[in-house]
């Protein structure tokens, strides 16, 4: 009598229901495939086409408010996939991080308005905007960085806020000890009143086929595009020698150290490219809203796209995209409750913090150890299993292990 093989369970069950069991990771992996984010950002793209056929086919007149609120939802989704790669991936709690928005927002908005009478070509405005935001983020990240956990969250808040208070007072000459640095009349920034009439970028108005663009629309496909190239890229670092480097400095920098990787240099490469692609997002920005006013890069912006990343999960670059809209669109919709729709919020918020506190398609969370003085670190679920729910060692299992390595094995900590 010939024994039959086992049919795995796997093998007979639904896809869906493979996908489902899979967890976050899986999920994160189908989500990342070129077949699903092909089809996701053609549709993206799409969208104001729909929004346009039906306000000319119903009395609906709200295309250009929905159209500019798209932009915004991509330009904080752009931010969120930038904060995730620094954040998520390198484990650095940048705090300071919508500082570099400002800074690109600022950089372009001086080269391309009339505020210190110089007009740049495009790629030259750029250029400016990345070796201007390199700039300061080495001169922040080499000190800061040799910190980390909470310490690093507090130099680079710290960072955030001196630059915004750095913005509100360059309207006037700076002074130092009782010497003024620069003529009576110099004005940088505006103060309060940001920099204003600033050029956008020299696109058509209108295209072969499509006709008229209009403005919110062009803007809205050029953050669907950065958003696109950020995930591209960050993919492609992801399965780099660079990206293995930044996921074991995450999870642990003591080992990753003692296995030869130079922590201090992946750790500053993960900032500067974060802090580049903020202020690319920046110019464009400025280049949206023709302005550059200090409140779009308040500090409170930069808790509102930390909520964004760790509502759809650190590490996870559909989950970034995903808060970006969980926290953008919703507000707008509920806009006639005024004050009660931050209350709904922030109670959605503290649900999804204590059912899924790896966020929605997250794996990694942000825990205090209770080790290194409970400095707050970014931690895998793995990492985070507490002693009590380890299994119990025996002492067969002591034995056996003794006898195959030749070593006395001491009790852990959790054997009964």
């Amino acid at each position: 009598m010939s024994a039959q093989p086992a049919t795995l369970d796997t093998e007979t069950s639904h896809p869906l229901k493979r996908l489902w069991d899979a967890g976050p990771a899986g999920w994160n992996n189908a989500l990342t495939k070129p077949s699903v984010l092909v089809p996701f950002f053609i549709v993206a793209a799409l969208i104001p086409f729909a929004l346009q056929y039906v306000e000319d086919n119903s009395s609906w007149t709200g295309t250009q408010f929905w159209t500019f609120l798209l932009a915004n939802c991509a330009m904080y989704a752009c931010l969120a996939v930038a904060l995730n790669l620094v954040v998520g991936y390198a484990g650095l709690l940048n705090l300071g991080f919508i500082a570099f928005f400002g800074i690109g927002s600022y950089a372009y908005a001086l080269v391309a308005s009339n505020q210190i009478h110089q007009h740049f070509p495009f790629w030259a405005a750029l250029l400016v905007v990345i070796l201007v935001t390199l700039a300061f983020a080495l001169l922040v990240g080499i000190p800061a960085l040799r910190l980390r956990g909470d310490y690093l969250a507090i130099v680079t808040l710290g960072f955030g806020l001196i630059m915004n208070d750095l913005i509100l007072n360059l309207d006037r000459p700076p002074v130092l000890a009782g010497h003024q640095f620069g003529p009576s009349g110099l004005n940088l920034t505006g103060g309060t009143n940001g920099l204003h009439n600033v050029a956008p970028f020299p696109l058509p108005t209108s295209l072969p086929l499509l006709g008229e663009i209009p403005h919110s629309r062009m803007y809205y496909w050029i953050f669907l595009g950065a958003l696109a190239l950020s995930i591209y890229g960050i993919l492609r670092w992801r399965h780099s020698r660079t990206g293995r480097a930044w996921v074991a400095i995450r999870d642990d920098e003591l080992a990753a150290r003692a296995m030869g990787v130079n922590t201090f240099k992946y750790r500053l490469l993960a900032f500067c490219i974060s802090a580049v692609m903020a202020g690319i997002f920046g110019m464009i920005d400025a280049a949206f809203v023709f302005n550059a006013y200090p409140d779009n890069f308040a500090v409170q912006q930069t808790v509102t796209v930390f909520i964004m990343v760790i509502l759809g999960g650190l590490g996870s670059l559909p989950g970034a995209i995903l808060g970006a809209i969980a926290f953008t669109v919703p507000p707008y919709l509920m806009q006639q409750l005024v004050s009660y729709k931050y209350l709904i919020v922030a109670v959605a918020l503290i649900a999804v913090m204590v059912l899924r506190p790896e966020g929605l398609l997250g794996t990694v969370s942000i825990r205090p150890r209770k080790t290194m003085g409970g400095t707050v670190e970014l931690l895998t679920a793995e990492s985070t299993i507490e002693a009590t729910e380890l299994p119990a060692v025996t002492d067969t299992e002591v034995a056996d292990l003794e006898a195959q390595s030749g070593a006395i094995v001491e009790d852990p900590e959790w054997k009964p």
